[in-house]
């Protein structure tokens, strides 16, 4: 066994020292030469938003699925909180108290507008009194003393209107202004109360609805989302192809809906920062004519970063580090490259396409 093993070991390895020694020969050839760069990525649309709560309540009414289309300001889900409603209640009740109030026939102005009636009728019935005995004390008919009663008893009078009339102005002052906090708080509830309905900011489709009706939903939580607008596809493209990349490159499409077909768009979009998630940068592109497409669909890009008509092209193997051929009789060259691939360089000065170019192989 050990000598049958130790034949096999042998014939294997003057196998291939067998074979490093040969070399291959080519000859450069023009073709149409592409160098591209892969990335991955999915279907978005152009412009999505996640509908969040802002509040917290129960999901009592959803008016759309996913797949249903809406336009802007229309209707989606309504949220239900016990809470609010009494508070939105009891602000509606303070607002038509404080609006009763401010009317001229309400309790309290009615009792000081009674007042200020019986106060100025008394004041007139005082002046005239003061009037009559400021005549008649000229002529000596009454006394000084009795005079003076009546003086003192116009005065007070008058200042008792003044008072009465200034409580009611107050009185207005501070009943309009209890308005006008009843009103504030009325729609401050109101408003509140609002985030309670949640509506469509754009005109598309909803793509997502990630709650049941009767959940209790958080404030902060994602309720759907909604996408508008035409399809584009998010790319993520790797660290070392980033500044290869460029607006408006060609890129092939192959969605993994539709495998056998290929779609062309171009670059639209180059995020300026790195995905820390996803741990790529990210770019978008645009087709330049857009099937009907599932949101998410995943698929493969190229995005051609350079291509070139009836090059001449060696194969890659061929070509030495330092950028230099070898031809066939041992003479080696520095050649100037263009576009290079995984299979493919192109040769754009240096080399003579007649003669054949060998292929070193590595011992």
């Amino acid at each position: 066994m050990k000598t049958k093993l130790y034949l096999s070991l042998c014939c294997g390895i003057l196998t291939m020292l067998s074979s490093c020694n040969k070399s291959e020969t080519t000859l450069a050839r023009q073709i149409n030469i592409v160098d591209a760069v892969f990335a991955s990525g999915h279907i978005i649309m152009e412009n999505e938003y996640l509908v969040t709560a802002n509040i917290e309540g129960y999901l009592v009414a959803a008016s759309v699925q996913e797949g249903d289309s809406v336009h802007a300001g229309m209707p989606l889900f309504q949220l239900s909180s016990e809470v609010q409603k009494e508070q939105l209640s009891n602000a509606q009740a303070a607002y038509l108290d404080a609006l009763e109030n401010m009317k001229e026939n309400s309790p309290q102005q009615s009792q000081l507008r009674l007042q200020i009636e019986q106060a100025k009728a008394q004041l007139e019935t005082d002046r005239a009194n003061y009037r009559r005995f400021q005549n008649l004390s000229k002529t000596g008919a009454v006394s000084q003393q009795d005079f003076e009663r009546a003086k003192l008893q116009f005065e007070n009078c008058t200042r008792k209107v003044e008072i009465v009339q200034k409580s009611l102005h107050d009185l207005v002052e501070k009943l309009r202004l209890n308005l006008n906090n009843a009103e504030t708080q009325l729609n401050i509830q109101k408003e509140n109360n609002s985030d309670y309905y949640l509506s469509s900011f754009i005109d598309g489709r909803v793509l997502e609805v990630y709650k049941n009706q009767g959940d209790l939903i958080r404030r902060g939580e994602t309720i759907a989302k909604i996408g508008g607008g035409k399809p584009l596809i998010k790319l993520f493209v790797g660290e070392e192809d980033i500044d290869k990349i460029k607006e408006g490159q060609l890129t092939i499409i192959s969605l993994n809906t539709q495998k056998n077909a290929l779609l062309d768009a171009h670059i639209s979009k180059i995020y300026p920062a790195f995905d820390e998630l996803q741990q790529s940068f990210i770019c978008e592109a645009a087709f330049v004519e857009a099937p009907d497409l599932y949101v998410n669909t995943q698929l493969q890009a190229n995005i051609i970063i350079a291509q070139k008509e009836n090059a001449l092209v060696i194969p890659n193997a061929y070509l030495l580090p330092g950028d230099s051929i070898c031809y066939k009789n041992g003479e080696k060259v520095a050649v100037e490259i263009g576009i290079r691939n995984s299979d493919w360089v192109e040769i754009i000065s240096g080399l003579d396409d007649s003669r054949l170019i060998k292929q070193m192989i590595k011992p």
